[in-house]
């Protein structure tokens, strides 16, 4: 019998922080300190930007009590009302410009950083995914706590489409682009695998369609 909807779903998120932990980790033992070795004067200029940012916060959290104060001194007057939100936007409005002004110099180093770091991780999840797929022949950790296995033309190419290219690839591409249009695709996609897992009768997604596989319940030792 095919699997449903939540063991399936289970499996891939068992699979997913065992892959992501790893990634994680390789990322502070070495890959940080690798990319960071690129941007001259790194540490300088992530100090001075952590710093910039920490006077900004304080001095908006400070004109933020200000107008908190001088609405409870309004007591609900409208036109004091209406003269401290005129005072906080003008002061919140020159610390917006002033912020701007100050971390502009710091915007293209960390820029490359994180968006290095996030290719870091996009690529080095789908390589370690393919790995981890391919060396258990798709008997994962997930689908061996869930009691579900992988079932129709087995063999490395069709493995890798199946539990890396169809399942993952695109939405990590979308990803490392736009984080909101990747959690959308992502939302998607589990969407169109809930109801095709829940409401067709052979309980097939669309990867499992065009390759001819499918997901059934088992037991443990296989």
């Amino acid at each position: 019998m095919n699997a449903g909807f939540l063991k399936r779903s289970m499996s891939s998120l068992v699979d997913l922080i065992a892959v992501m932990s790893i990634v994680t980790l390789t990322f502070f033992l070495f890959g940080r300190t690798i990319i960071r070795n690129q941007i001259p004067n790194f540490d300088e200029i992530f100090t001075v930007y952590n710093e910039l940012v920490d006077a900004y916060n304080y001095d908006l959290e400070t004109i933020t009590t200000e107008y908190t104060a001088a609405l409870a001194i309004a007591d609900g007057n409208e036109a004091l009302e209406t003269e401290a939100q005129t005072i906080y936007a003008a002061k919140k409005a020159l610390l917006d410009a002033q912020n701007i002004v100050d971390i502009e110099p710091y915007n293209a180093p960390l820029t490359g950083y994180f968006l290095t770091s996030i290719y870091y991780f996009s690529i080095g999840f789908l390589i370690l995914l393919s790995i981890y797929s391919l060396a258990f022949n798709a008997k994962t950790l997930g689908r061996k706590m869930m009691q579900i296995k992988l079932e129709g033309p087995i063999n490395p190419i069709s493995i890798f489409f199946h539990d890396v290219v169809f399942k993952y690839f695109f939405t990590v591409l979308v990803f490392s682009v736009s984080l909101y249009a990747g959690a959308v695709l992502f939302l998607l996609s589990l969407a169109i695998d809930l109801i095709l897992i829940s409401f067709t009768r052979n309980k097939n997604t669309l990867r499992d369609i065009f390759l001819k596989m499918s997901v059934v319940k088992t037991g443990y030792g296989y």
